[in-house]
């Protein structure tokens, strides 16, 4: 540590202004500190005391893409840093880039709060016009951010919409043509149509039909295989006088009575003379049990697209979790189910790695990440009316990869350098904020100390996350 001489502070261009009376003060406040060549400040770390270049070279970087990218290199005598937060504390608690010395190099070094106080001191108005412009800056972040989450939030909620239009609909017509059924299982019973042996017979067929039903849950015939099976057994029905045959036939197939169940239920030639009533009301019984399954692939359908919104939006869980991707980067794919068809016919791929672990995060925040990189690839392939959407998670290096890549143009060469700016975009006014990228990026380097970047060419663009499996939350440790 070095003595502060009022002189050499004076021939700064940041103190140059200032009276001997405010170099001394600094020069009593502050010291001289030497750094070799290494690291002088790390991004992300807490604002430290301001720090002055006296001589030397420094070096500016930031992370992007898993590497230090360098922005700038300077000698210049003056070069600040730090303590902004000091005075003017809006957006600057963390240092925004890293800092090292390429050579020995002399700075002059103020605490934080010495500093803060005597720039409040000696310049009162020009902290209220810092920290006026700071505060709209922020506003109209935020306000701007706000804005953006709500037109994504309006356009998931049109795809979910969309979504549990389908299953409602199912839900009604079932229920309704089950209210049918149930009427036309009731009345025969009622009105003692069948005798001991009919209803017999009626209570062990009833009891194959819902065995069959669970049994055969989701099997598919080939259309050859049911056709065939449809005139075997319209064939045998209308033998034995039941008039509907051809209309009976797919229900029966459907469910698994076929000729081969008919001769084990009803061995021999005899045929009694209910059999027709009986084929009648045991149609009805198996459309009642299909439907029944129908309203329950229903319900389970529109339960899973709630379970996808409560995951999606993580609406029962604290906000730092372990979580685990597959499942996060699913239940956004889900939201956007109804647009991906809708429009742009878009195929989706999902390559998920299980070896991947659970991932200590922000759930809800980094569904946001996937929300606006898919919401950018979408609109890159919109113009082409089709594309391929392709998903992907690793594992490496105790860090889980994402790639999210779409068949679109590609992003221009003279635009890549700016895709992350705030308020950058190249979509028609109206119609984005250009803080979709940013806030991503911020997700994912500042709140879970990950890197964010993207890869193009032509007719195929990736945007690649990588995220720490234990990251501190944001806000603790340095």
């Amino acid at each position: 540590m070095q003595q502060c001489l009022p002189e050499e502070l004076k021939a700064l261009f940041l103190f140059e202004s200032l009276t001997p009376e405010q170099l001394a003060q600094l020069c009593h406040a502050g010291h001289i500190e030497v750094f070799g060549p290494g690291p002088v400040i790390t991004e992300g770390d807490p604002v430290t005391p301001l720090r002055v270049l006296i001589d030397g070279e420094l070096v500016l970087s930031k992370r992007a893409g898993g590497r230090e990218l360098e922005i700038d290199r300077t000698s210049q005598p003056g070069v600040y840093f730090g303590a902004r937060s000091a005075f003017s504390p809006v957006g600057h608690d963390r240092n925004r880039f890293s800092v090292r010395a390429t050579r020995p190099s002399r700075f002059f070094v103020m605490p934080a709060d010495e500093f803060g106080a005597f720039v409040k001191t000696q310049f009162p108005m020009a902290v209220h016009l810092i920290d006026g412009l700071a505060e709209t800056a922020e506003k109209q972040h935020r306000v701007a951010d706000e804005r953006d989450r709500m037109l994504a939030l309006g356009q998931l909620s049109a795809g979910l919409t969309h979504e549990l239009n389908n299953p409602v609909a199912a839900v009604a017509r079932a229920a309704t043509d089950l209210r049918g059924r149930l009427d036309a299982l009731t009345v025969p019973l009622m009105d003692g149509e069948f005798d001991s042996a009919a209803l017999t017979f009626l209570a062990a067929a009833q009891a194959d039909v819902v065995a069959k039903v669970a049994a055969t849950s989701g099997r598919r015939l080939s259309a050859m295989r049911a056709s065939d099976l449809e005139d075997e057994v319209c064939e045998w029905l209308s033998s034995q006088g039941v008039a509907d045959a051809w209309d009976m036939a797919p229900t029966f197939v459907e469910v698994g009575l076929d000729c081969d169940w008919r001769e084990q239920l009803l061995p021999g030639d005899d045929r009694p003379d209910w059999l027709p009533r009986a084929m009648t009301w045991l149609r009805h019984r198996a459309e009642a049990e299909l439907l029944t399954h129908q309203l329950n692939d229903a319900a389970h359908r529109i339960s899973g697209l709630v379970a996808d919104v409560k995951q999606y939006t993580q609406l029962n869980s604290a906000p730092f979790q372990f979580a685990e991707v597959g499942a996060l980067l699913t239940s956004t794919l889900r939201m956007f189910a109804g647009r991906i068809g809708a429009g742009t016919p878009v195929e989706v791929i999902t390559d998920f790695d299980p070896s991947v672990p659970e991932l200590l995060c922000y759930p809800a925040e980094l569904n946001q990440v996937w929300t606006r990189i898919i919401e950018n690839a979408i609109a890159a392939m919109r113009p082409f009316g089709s594309g391929t959407l392709t998903v992907r998670s690793r594992f490496e290096d105790d860090a889980v990869r994402i790639e999210i890549s779409d068949t679109g143009s590609g992003i221009p060469a003279d635009v890549r350098g700016r895709i992350f700016d705030p308020f950058f975009t190249t979509r028609p006014l109206g119609e984005g904020t250009g803080l979709g990228l940013h806030l991503a990026r911020q997700i994912v380097v500042n709140r879970h100390g990950g890197d964010l970047f993207a890869v193009s060419q032509p007719w195929h663009t990736t945007f690649v996350v990588r995220l720490p499996l234990r990251p501190a939350p944001e806000g603790e440790g340095s």
